[in-house]
């Protein structure tokens, strides 16, 4: 019988440190908790853990994805990362995160034949949607993938790689049969879902509408290949048929097990405050690309995705000069600076991630991307799933009113961000300031004047993605032809025209794996020529 695994016998400790209301024999595992083996672990007390940290994972794993899209750059205070700088990856760059995917999958792995064997569909249908959330994300990465061997243990320890579209059809089929469980399953059989469900409390039809909305996800990264454009349809028609719709406005999917103040929403602790309320970092900092975007067309955003800066620039000298106002600035990514000569490029020259300006708890008027050590943790958010919608009206695949839902996508972001600390005031803020662009023919914001409808909606779905899912971004920036054109990085070590459009199979891939890993993502230069499958 096997040990179970690290991961999971961590989402024991979550379920024990944050459920309410617990009974002792709810934790009552052959009397023993220390000594968990999968065959007395129950779905219910891996689910809580395995959503945390798909979720962590979504918010706090891409920083150099942030990066390479002009949303962050590093404060002057630190020597620059050379191998993610000049985009010469090798097969150690970002590792790490294939096999930490793969564990997590593992979870729901088990969490699918735990729940398959005890009659529980609920957590079955969760943990078909949510492993095939994780799969997409090793696709969107590395193109083709183990997929079909991968989770199998000893049976199957050096598992066959899988054609990415072939891995993105069945991901769409293992989507819709869990959404088919969830919905047909009978709440009382399922095992305490709706403390161990974090995300949606066992709400059967948010499930479906996240269900449906991470399917749309993956047909709209098809979407610029016009050979898929059949089966985007039909798979629309499906989901149209299903009934539940999508996320809307104010329905993200994202997890809460009630983080407390020492123990704080990992987005919060990594970009806003750790425990003693201090600021958690000084790396990360404002990149003067979106910056500049934000500035130019006067977005109200500009306070909320970012923070005014600590100290004012005064006559500091700069290794380039920004747009005004100098309350809020970026850094160049890439761009070597003597920060004893330029010290405005320091971390507190240099604005931070927007939110809270002190340490504690989300309240009704937090507004920005950091709200307070006990905000949801992010999966898919509502701002998100109103651009993938107003992409499919754009193309056809929906039916609906292309302007009202462009306007609604972006109305959505402003909402998500709580600009003016309500949501009253950041309807009205939006309003007046896409009134007044409108009537200015401001091609960047209105949808009337811009010349081409579809990378306007490209164009402020990558403003609005600022922070919250980069490999999502990412992704959007490959299947748009490498739009919005955003400046590559100003590191002299740069030798390549594009930011790269994959990472390289692991290090470790390659030495325990070599007959299966493709031949494509083994190489220095792989990285600009190795096309994920659903690249035009």
């Amino acid at each position: 019988m096997k040990r179970i695994n690290k991961i999971l016998l961590a989402g024991l400790v979550l379920t024990a440190t944050f459920g309410s209301g617990c009974k002792k024999a709810w934790f009552d595992i052959n009397k023993d908790p220390n000594n968990a083996v999968e065959s007395n672990i129950s779905p219910d007390l891996v689910t809580p853990q395995a959503l945390l940290n798909t979720a962590n994972r979504t918010g706090v794993s891409f920083g150099y994805l942030g990066h390479w899209l002009g949303y962050w750059a590093p404060g002057a205070n630190y020597a620059p990362g050379v191998e993610e700088q000049s985009y010469n990856i090798t097969t150690n760059f970002g590792a790490g995160t294939f096999g930490a995917i793969l564990d997590n999958a593992y979870d729901y792995q088990f969490m699918q034949n735990s729940a398959k064997a005890s009659g529980q569909p609920f957590y079955e249908g969760i943990a078909r949607i949510m492993k095939s959330h994780n799969f997409a994300m090793l696709v969107d990465m590395y193109n083709n993938v183990p997929y079909f061997d991968a989770l199998q243990g000893l049976d199957k320890i050096r598992p066959k790689y899988d054609d990415g579209k072939i891995v993105y059809e069945d991901l769409i089929k293992q989507i819709d049969t869990g959404i088919a469980l969830i919905k047909g399953a009978v709440i009382a059989e399922n095992l305490k879902i709706g403390n161990a469900d974090i995300m949606f409390h066992g709400d059967q039809t948010q499930w479906a509408k996240f269900g449906n909305t991470l399917k749309l996800r993956l047909l709209m990264h098809q979407a610029s290949r016009p050979d898929r454009a059949a089966y985007i349809t039909t798979e629309i028609a499906k989901i149209q048929a299903e009934g539940s719709g999508f996320l809307g406005s104010g329905e993200d999917a994202a997890v809460n097990p009630s983080f407390p103040a020492d123990k704080p929403n990992a987005y919060y602790g990594a970009y806003g405050f750790n425990v003693q309320g201090n600021q958690a970092t000084d790396f990360e900092r404002a990149n003067h690309i979106i910056m500049d975007s934000l500035k130019r067309d006067l977005d109200p955003r500009l306070g909320y995705f970012y923070k005014p800066v600590v100290t004012p620039i005064g006559s500091t000298a700069e290794a380039f000069s920004q747009l005004p106002p100098n309350t809020y600035r970026g850094n160049k990514y890439g761009l070597p600076i003597d920060n004893t000569t330029y010290p405005a490029h320091t971390a507190n020259y240099v604005s931070q991630m927007g939110g809270i300006a002190v340490a504690g708890p989300e309240t009704g008027a937090s507004t920005g991307i950091v709200k307070g050590y006990n905000q949801d943790m992010w999966i898919l958010t509502s701002v998100e799933s109103a651009f993938l919608q107003a992409e499919a009206v754009q193309r056809g695949f929906l039916a609906g009113n292309a302007e009202n839902s462009y306007v609604n996508a972006v109305r959505e972001s402003f909402r998500w961000l709580n600009v003016g600390g309500s949501g009253a005031s950041a309807l009205a803020t939006f309003q007046t300031w896409y009134n007044e662009a409108d009537s200015n023919n401001v091609v960047s914001i209105s949808y009337p004047d811009a010349p081409n409808k579809l990378k306007l909606l490209q164009y402020q779905k990558h403003l609005a993605m600022n922070g919250t899912n980069h490999l999502e971004a990412w992704t959007d920036y490959r299947r748009n032809g490498n739009y919005p054109s955003i400046p590559l990085s100003a590191n002299p070590g740069r030798t390549s025209t594009t930011i790269p459009y994959r990472l390289l199979y692991p290090q470790r891939e390659l030495d325990l794996n070599t007959a299966n890993v493709p031949s494509v993502g083994r190489n220095s230069g792989d990285q600009f020529t190795g096309k994920i499958w659903w690249m035009p």
